[in-house]
């Protein structure tokens, strides 16, 4: 171009020229153009550099956004340890844990038998081998936990071979397989011991399995045996049922629901299931509630064993038990048992039926007089009567020492009294023959109390009843046996008053004390005086002691009754000799339970301390039978009482077979007649003869005899000639208040008329 530029005008170029200038063009052209191709392929080169490290840098934010929301931690290590880069949640927790995040950590997870960071290779190398390494950690909170790493080994543009550590928290899933493993371990172990069971014993397999609203059981050869089926592996619990006796179906059918629902961990009845011979068996199911296994949540296993066997055995073991082991009769227990049956079938048979409490009067002192083995003997024998007259179609018990009850059917009170006598009649054979002694015929004699069923009484009620019109006391002339009627009735709910109000009787002040005079035989004057107690009850009147002491010895106060009666009585005396009368001896009658508890003596010193009383002039009454209940014991308590200077006196001597022995034995200074043998002994020779003969014997024994009873003239001169020292009676008077015996005996004849009572 500078040569163009440099000709002068009009100079005409040469070819040579020419030519030369457009190769120097062309090449000035190819040089441009090639400039431009470097310029554009260094522009087309700059921006794919800086594509792909824009692409390699959100690769990398990808996958740290990855591994953060698979993994729970992460920590980038180089393999020197010179840069160690921790991930946020992970610093944290090993700052809570008190752990320094620093190469010493990726030491102690990574580095195992390595020690030092020189090794950088050969830990890299560790961590990627030990790919899936576990760690643990304690938190400040006293939680643990393990960590499950995974490496990865990238090298940077610097050349540096960096670890990508990516770590996640499996302690949960450790936790839950560990309580799995346990649980499957002990599914396992309770089926093995099931197996074991129904090898080694009479017990059937089985499992409830719950399929939706349906429940089916999973049965085993061995549970299908035990029915006598053909083999199948479930069936459903409906069908169960229906093999069930209906008995107590309700229950059964709530606990099995308590359990399937559960709401009980365990199942245990007790049922009669139908066989395939048609027969009802006994057997016992046993189930247990598998909780917390995922696969096995809707198990429940259990055993079932035929327990027909000893169900009989323990039926039969319990009949036994409900027998009274000397005579094979049932006890009360077994009574009321059997005669709840009875009055069930008579009711659906439209039949009448009669219970009868019948007591062996005496029989209990025929025990202490002959000994155990006599009223053993006599026992057996009333129930071998009993037994034979009544037949099977009867229920009969020994409910007492003394007490029979018996159960039959019958509609008609003479059926009643010809049964009673030819009860009577057989049981009197029985005495007159060699086993027992011909005096037994008078002693065993009995009374009898009857209720007739009416549909609608219960046994209890039914025996109640019976039991106390035998002791009501309404006798029908000439009958052997008395009846339960309205009169009774009335009686029965005034012995509920009695029950009801006895123990306030004390605190309301409604017992008080009647005395009966003893008189002197010889001089006519009182010598002394009974105590008997007596009730002013508010509504009732005056209630007599046959009515409610008995009932106080079974509510155990009548010993409260009894000091209460001994003190009052020693309180009168006590005034009545500061009064200036004569002194007399008060007796009082001292119960069983008073003799025999333990601080009687100390009881009786109290007594007289309080009421000032000489103890000359009390006297302590008890019977023979209760005396000879405990001889020693009594022997001991009497002696005792003596040394204080109290009397004692015999009561009701005379009556039925009077042991002689007990006389020489007992510290006795009175005895008193009986009046069943004063009664008629005007007429009766022997009742002469037999009073005689005690009266002869006391005295011997030094003994002063007193006959109770006296109601005429007659009597108390026969009595007198017999050579008795005293006599006690209506004739000359029944018990009264102290003011009347007072004014009646008490006060001079001379000074009676004109005497005011204060």
């Amino acid at each position: 171009m500078n040569v163009f530029l440099s000709r002068p005008k009009g100079e005409i170029l040469s070819f040579k020229c020419i030519l030369s200038l457009s190769i120097q063009c062309l090449m000035e052209i190819f040089i441009i153009t090639l400039l431009s191709v470097l310029l554009t392929f260094c522009f087309v080169l700059g921006l794919l550099v800086y594509s792909l490290i824009k692409r390699l840098k959100k690769e990398r934010v990808l996958f740290d956004g990855i591994s953060e929301s698979i993994f729970d931690y992460k920590v980038v290590w180089t393999e020197d340890l010179s840069e160690i880069r921790f991930g946020s949640e992970l610093e944290k927790l090993l700052l809570n844990c008190g752990i320094k995040p620093d190469k010493n950590y990726i030491l102690s997870v990574f580095g195992g038998e390595m020690l030092n960071s020189e090794a950088g290779l050969s830990l890299c190398v560790n961590a990627l081998r030990k790919s899936g390494v576990i760690s643990e950690y304690f938190s400040a909170e006293g939680t643990s936990g393990l960590i499950q790493w995974k490496s990865i080994s990238f090298t940077g543009r610097d050349g540096k071979v960096r670890i990508y550590s990516l770590g996640r928290d499996i302690s949960e899933e450790t936790v839950s397989r560990k309580v799995s493993e346990q649980l499957r371990e002990g599914l396992m172990e309770e089926f093995k011991y099931m197996q074991d069971a129904e090898a080694n014993a009479q017990a059937g397999v089985f499992a409830f399995i719950s399929e939706g609203e349906t429940i089916f059981i999973r049965t085993t050869a061995k549970f299908c045996a035990m029915f006598g089926f053909e083999y199948t592996d479930t069936f459903t619990l409906e069908q169960l049922y229906s093999l069930m006796k209906r008995e107590n179906m309700l229950e059964i059918q709530r606990s099995i629901a308590c359990f399937l629902s559960g709401k009980d961990d365990k199942l245990y009845i007790e049922t009669m299931i139908k066989t395939a011979t048609g027969k009802y068996r006994s057997f016992t199911i046993q189930c247990r509630y598998n909780r917390g296994v995922t696969d096995y949540r809707y198990i429940r296993t259990g055993l079932i064993f035929d327990t027909t066997s000893s169900r009989m055995n323990r039926e039969a073991s319990f009949k036994d038990s409900q027998r009274e082991p000397i005579t094979g009769l049932y006890n009360r227990n077994g009574f009321i048992l059997e005669g709840r049956n009875f009055l069930d079938r008579c009711r659906e048979n439209g039949a009448g039926a009669v219970l009868v409490c019948l007591q062996v009067t005496r029989l209990t002192k025929i025990s202490l007089l002959f000994g155990i083995e006599v009223s053993d003997t006599l026992a057996r024998l009333y129930a071998d009567t009993l037994s034979r007259l009544l037949g099977e179609n009867s229920v009969i018990g020994k409910v007492g020492a003394e007490d029979y009850v018996l159960l039959f059917e019958c509609c008609d009170k003479d059926d009643v009294e010809k049964l009673m006598r030819k009860i009577s009649i057989v049981v009197e054979n029985y005495c007159n023959n060699d086993v027992l002694p011909s005096v037994l015929k008078e002693q065993s004699s009995f009374i009898a109390g009857a209720c007739f069923y009416d549909g609608n009484d219960t046994i209890s009620s039914l025996y109640n009843k019976a039991s106390v019109t035998l002791f009501s006391g309404s006798r029908f002339d000439g009958k052997i046996c008395c009846y339960f009627d309205a009169g009774v009735e009335k009686k029965v709910s005034g012995r509920d008053i009695v029950e009801h109000e006895i123990g306030e009787a004390l605190k309301l002040g409604e017992l008080e004390l009647y005395y009966q005079p003893k008189i002197g035989i010889e001089t006519g004057e009182i010598v002394g005086a009974e105590a008997l107690m007596r009730w002013n009850h508010k509504t009732q009147g005056l209630i007599m002691p046959g009515e409610f002491i008995h009932i106080a010895e079974e509510m155990g106060i009548i010993t409260k009754i009894d000091e209460w009666g001994m003190l009052q009585a020693c309180v009168q005396n006590k005034i009545w000799q500061e009064k200036g009368y004569c002194p007399i001896k008060i007796s009082v009658n001292m119960s069983q339970a008073q003799l025999y508890q333990t601080d009687v003596v100390a009881s009786v010193k109290n007594v007289l301390e309080e009421s000032g009383i000489d103890a000359k002039y009390l006297e302590v009454e008890l019977t023979e039978t209760m005396a000879m209940i405990d001889i020693d014991r009594t022997i001991s308590v009497l002696n005792s009482l003596k040394k204080l200077g109290v009397s004692i006196s015999m009561d009701d001597f005379g009556t039925g077979y009077s042991s002689l022995s007990s006389l020489k034995i007992l510290p006795i200074d009175l005895l008193k007649i009986d009046r069943s043998l004063v009664y008629d002994i005007e007429t009766n020779k022997t009742a002469r003869h037999i009073t005689k003969a005690i009266v002869d014997l006391g005295k011997a024994m030094d003994l002063t005899l007193l006959a109770e009873g006296v109601e005429n003239n007659a009597q108390r001169d026969i009595l007198k000639d017999l050579g008795c020292d005293i006599i006690q009676g209506f004739l000359y008077s029944k018990p009264q208040p102290a003011a009347i015996i007072e004014r009646s005996f008490l006060i001079p004849a001379s000074e009676r008329k004109t005497a005011v009572i204060k």
